[in-house]
């Protein structure tokens, strides 16, 4: 966009822009954030955990704390390479955590009203924009801010491929939607924008090598994309091998949250959320409020009666698109998603958010044939939207002062031995239970995770540890504080009671020991199903080169004298009085490397998930050290990227000046 667009918009950006802070002030005022559902125990901590790295200049690869072990920085939901994620290092956290949302509606904001402008007059589009910021969906991704982050530059990767602009910015943009955190929504941002790219303006002539033009575009900006994006991509790929997206997800953790589209209609009709967030008569609840307004629904209708524009026709595909894959379960066309190599995504109705654009890209294009001709009928539709939408999404914008206290259980919990939950209906009250990322804000180590891409053979060990009550499995991921709202074994202590849910102390050995009788496996699999069917009664079974030539026979269990653990490393020292297999129970993964005494050494497995290693006699330091090879090989693909962009957009330049002269 060249300066004179943007003067000629600026106060349509302007006017958007105040809106948006308007809306976060009060709570920007008084240091506040917001406190629905997936903030307070998902991506606060999540932020919170990140930005104290980020703050020290670490990156914080590894998260030692949840799910014994998991990768942090190739989680794009962390952002730690998305720039607006930034904004953490010199801003107090609630400021941060606000300003960080608040950019993001306005990004979408601007980016609507730059797609809607291309089509209809200023005003018009500048009331769709505000329509599009402030619908109940929209407000609904606050609280997944990886969804709203992604989301908000799905507008502007459609006016880049309408307005035709050069590759390099649309690159930009394809790679913002993907570092933003929520790849789907990239991925649909990236076929949105090859689809309309193929598509010539409406009323243009079309220039006989249009389509050569197009598909040479189209390959620029995806090769831009990708390697503005390597850097984060290729360690969330490596992270995909092996994890429960491709081990396949079970129907019913795909089709969960899935929207009936019948409830479609309800886009018009006010929720009824009471001292809730949450509609009852929804089938779904990921979007609380889907509530666009009846205006935007009105007026959408009237675009398909009078408005005769190709137009219509692609919004109302990508409406349809958003019903039928919203829909899930509730139609049998759903299924086919069980069929995919990798699952891209959980929870259907997430993209009703873009639903929602659509009807309000319809009804743009009525409001533009029927308004006023003067300027103030605008802004008048515009005070008549925000006076419709913002009470409605009311409990969904509620503040309170950030903590980082979630529930009093004593200080000593999660430190030398890891927290796991025994129950077996959903968790209601999530501070008792420690839900989410809660256990980062004190460091406590968590046998459980919330992340949405888990390890399939750890999520298969935990499941059966928990589901059950194998206390030899339990002791195995060194699960020594239980939280239970049920009845406990005789052999748990209690330590607190919190609403109903106890936490008891379990006796079970310390997160790293040097075990000396084992088993040989072959694979990481025999060896996991070896600990499952058989326990540890013959010894731990361990995978690994190394590891055939080892011969079980009986033995103990000593615990190491010393253990760090940080988000790169773990050092353990241990007095071996004999030869052993030190097994350090946090999660393996490619880029990890071991070495007793500075000397690199095989990596093992124990119950084919957890870090292993051969100790001879005596006294040894043990060190693993994450060295991810799709780290690096990103951040060179990545430097290449801008380096190239960089340079081709010099070379552009030094020629239009050169012709120029």
């Amino acid at each position: 966009m060249d300066r004179q667009s943007v003067r000629r918009h600026r106060f349509a950006f302007v006017f958007i822009a105040l809106l948006v802070a308007v809306l976060f002030l009060p709570a920007l005022v008084k240091r506040e954030v917001f406190t629905l559902r997936d903030h307070t125990d998902y991506f606060q901590p999540l932020r919170y955990f990140t930005a104290i790295h980020l703050r020290a200049f670490v990156l914080p690869h590894w998260n030692p704390y949840s799910a014994s072990g998991e990768p942090w920085l190739a989680n794009p939901q962390t952002g730690v390479f998305y720039p607006p994620t930034w904004l953490f290092i010199p801003l107090p956290f609630e400021t941060a955590y606000m300003a960080y949302l608040a950019l993001h509606l306005a990004i979408l904001g601007w980016g609507a009203y730059l797609l809607f402008a291309r089509s209809v007059a200023a005003g018009a589009a500048l009331a769709g924009a505000v329509a599009v910021t402030f619908a109940g969906p929209t407000l609904s991704l606050l609280d997944v801010s990886n969804n709203l982050a992604s989301f908000a530059w799905v507008p502007l990767a459609m006016w880049a491929a309408m307005a035709r602009a050069s590759p390099h910015i649309a690159a930009v943009i394809l790679a913002m939607a993907f570092l933003g955190g929520e790849p789907f929504f990239a991925a649909i941002a990236a076929a949105l924008y090859a689809i309309l790219r193929v598509v010539p303006n409406a009323g243009a002539a079309r220039p006989p090598r249009f389509l050569a033009h197009a598909r040479n575009d189209i390959a620029l900006t995806a090769a831009g994309a990708l390697g503005l994006s390597a850097i984060q991509l290729l360690p969330f790929l490596e992270m995909l091998r092996g994890s429960n997206r491709t081990a396949g997800l079970p129907a019913a953790e795909i089709f969960r949250e899935s929207m009936a589209p019948r409830d479609w209609l309800r886009v018009a009709v006010p929720p009824r959320l009471g001292a809730t967030a949450y509609d009852p008569a929804l089938s779904q609840h990921f979007i609380p409020v889907i509530y666009v307004g009846m205006g935007v629904a009105l007026f959408a209708v009237l675009a398909w009666i009078f408005v005769r524009r190709r137009a219509v026709l692609g919004w109302t595909a990508l409406l349809l698109g958003a019903v039928v894959v919203a829909a899930g379960a509730h139609l049998p066309l759903g299924r086919l998603f069980e069929i995919l190599p990798v699952m891209p995504f959980r929870y259907p109705s997430r993209v009703v958010p873009f639903g929602a654009l659509a009807l309000v890209a319809l009804a743009v294009l009525a409001w533009d044939r029927f308004r006023p001709k003067q300027r103030w009928g605008d802004l008048v539709l515009v005070l008549v939207l925000l006076a419709d939408l913002l009470p409605r999404a009311a409990p969904l914008l509620h503040t309170a002062p950030f903590r980082t206290e979630m529930a009093p259980y004593p200080a000593a919990a999660g430190r030398v031995a890891k927290i796991i939950r025994l129950h077996e209906e959903p968790v209601r009250d999530r501070e008792a239970w420690i839900a989410g990322y809660a256990n980062l804000y004190h460091r406590r180590f968590d046998a459980s995770t919330p992340a949405p891409v888990v390890s399939a053979r750890y999520g298969r060990l935990h499941d059966t540890a928990v589901a059950g009550g194998r206390h030899d499995l339990l002791a195995f991921l060194a699960a020594g504080f239980v939280l239970t709202g049920r009845a406990p074994a005789d052999h748990l202590r209690p330590m607190a009671t919190v609403r109903g849910v106890t936490m008891y102390s379990s006796p079970a050995p310390p997160m790293a020991n040097l075990w000396t009788w084992w088993r040989p496996e072959k694979t990481a699999g025999e060896a996991l199903e070896a600990l499952l069917v058989r326990g540890m009664a013959a010894g731990i079974p361990v995978a690994g080169a190394g590891a055939a030539a080892i011969e079980a026979a009986a033995g103990r269990q000593i615990e190491v004298e010393r253990l760090v653990i940080d988000t790169r490393s773990a050092r353990a020292v241990v007095n071996a009085p004999e030869e052993g297999v030190l097994v350090l129970t946090q999660q393996d993964a490619p880029g990890w490397r071991v070495s007793v005494d500075g000397e690199e050494r095989e990596k093992l497995l124990a119950g084919g998930v957890f870090r292993a290693v051969l100790v001879p006699p005596g006294r040894h330091e043990i060190v693993w050290r994450w060295k991810p090879s799709s780290l690096r090989a990103g951040m060179i693909v990545t430097i290449l990227a801008a380096l190239s962009l960089q340079t081709s957009a010099f070379v552009k330049r030094f020629r239009r000046r050169k012709f120029s002269s």
